[in-house]
């Protein structure tokens, strides 16, 4: 095992920190942020899915494994964890996390109404809406920030995002086939065009955030190196 300098250290507290708070976030979420049985019989809620139908609660889980992984690869230095650290950030980390958190904010500041109603404050407190929609983002840029990540060749990185991101289309389509009821009710509010716009645009966004996570880890991190910009080799 790689003796441990300053930098390596400071990494190794940082993914222990947040692999803590996300993890204490996500037991808190599970364990006591529910929403009462009420909200599924004024089906406000689809009685089916539980928390796995969205994005945000497997945004989280998501980035609670990454950070897990990077801890473990913290303590034993694995080139084969690297690689599988290396992935996941590229391809799911970061572009997940701006996808939840900068969607989120977005339609709070239009109307808090239609994503994030005042009665769920009583459900959600506010730590844990900042954890799930805030500090996801936060955390991404510090780990671009602290840690040189091997971006993969764009096509692996694409097919995944692009495999992860049409499941889930598909899955709360099936959650609303099955209940007549849309995970999100603001889509149920607009007209079946500006659905297709809504998912549309959150796909083409999604690969948006990969590119823009990939020139920010190559700018950052090829000018420490002195290699070349591995985007040139994709």
């Amino acid at each position: 095992m790689e003796r441990l300098n300053l930098s390596n250290r400071a990494r190794l507290f940082f993914h222990l920190s947040a692999t803590v708070h996300l993890g204490y976030a996500i037991y808190f979420d599970c364990r006591y942020a529910q929403l009462p049985q009420v909200a599924v019989t004024l089906r406000l809620e689809p009685p089916i899915g539980g928390k796995f139908k969205y994005m945000t609660f497997l945004c989280g889980l998501l980035q609670l494994g990454y950070y897990t992984l990077a801890l473990t690869f913290d303590l034993l230095r694995l080139r084969s964890l690297r690689k599988l650290r290396d992935y996941i950030f590229a391809t799911f980390a970061v572009p997940l996390a701006l996808t939840v958190g900068l969607t989120f904010w977005t339609l709070f500041a239009i109307d808090r109404e239609v994503i994030y109603p005042v009665l769920l404050d009583l459900v959600y407190p506010n730590w844990l809406n900042h954890t799930m929609h805030t500090f996801v983002v936060i955390y991404a840029f510090v780990e671009l920030g602290i840690t040189r990540h091997q971006y993969p060749k764009r096509s692996r990185g694409f097919t995944g995002l692009g495999a992860f991101m049409l499941g889930y289309l598909v899955w709360i389509h099936i959650v609303w086939f099955r209940t007549d009821i849309w995970v999100y009710p603001f889509l149920g509010g607009i007209a079946w065009q500006l659905r297709v716009i809504f998912f549309v645009l959150i796909m083409v966004l999604g690969f948006i955030y990969y590119l823009f996570g990939e020139r920010v880890n190559n700018v950052l991190w090829q000018r420490s190196t002195g290699v070349h910009r591995w985007i040139d080799s994709h």
